[in-house]
């Protein structure tokens, strides 16, 4: 049975805090973009990339979803990835972040199971943070449109208004949604991976 939802890799961030293209770098011989396709790979749907132009280097084999508004962050990113997922006839979208490289396995099982079918999307919570860069989101078009319209830009105010539920996560093996925004966020997952690859 084919999957309801598609996953959509936000890769258009500019990095300023990081100082460079964080998906292009590497983490432990691999690059942080490469590592959350596998991860997606994995889920078992179909993969597209969210970026800021059609000409942004990205992994060959994969659709590449220009912003439909630039610069504007995440939201852009949603407008495209519930378009794909429309072209799909797929139900729901799972928005990730390029620089996410420990993601849990069974994220978008667990977010299906919570979203029911009232809620417009369903977040992870770890280390006391909505997760909203690894969300699962209920297409609904005109209404990110109407948001859209109306000068929402933010992603968590979006879930609001659409309904949305929380899905605690168990941390006994560290916050699989960590995020690299900085290089010292790099030489932590650095020295993660190294514990893991040991462990």
């Amino acid at each position: 049975m084919s999957q309801p939802f598609v996953s959509v890799i936000a890769c258009g961030g500019k990095s300023r805090r990081f100082g460079a293209d964080k998906a292009a770098h590497e983490l432990g011989g691999i690059s942080l973009l490469d590592r959350v396709v596998a991860i997606a790979q994995g889920y078992d749907a179909p993969v597209a990339l969210a970026g800021r132009s059609k000409g942004q280097a990205t992994p060959a084999d994969l659709p590449l979803l220009p912003d439909r508004e630039p610069g504007l962050g995440p939201v852009s990113a949603l407008l495209s990835a519930f378009a794909f997922a429309s072209a799909q006839d797929r139900r729901f979208v799972l928005l990730l972040g390029c620089d996410q490289p420990f993601l849990p396995t069974d994220l978008p099982d667990r977010l299906l199971a919570a979203i029911g079918d009232d809620c417009g999307a369903a977040i992870p919570v770890s280390s006391g943070h909505d997760q909203n860069m690894a969300a699962l989101w209920r297409v609904d078009e005109p209404a990110l449109q109407d948001f859209f319209a109306g000068g929402g830009r933010s992603p968590w105010r979006y879930a609001e208004r659409v309904g949305l539920t929380r899905v605690p996560w168990d941390e006994t093996h560290g916050d699989l949604f960590m995020d690299i925004d900085e290089r010292s966020d790099l030489a932590a997952a650095e020295a993660r991976l190294a514990w893991q690859e040991r462990g």
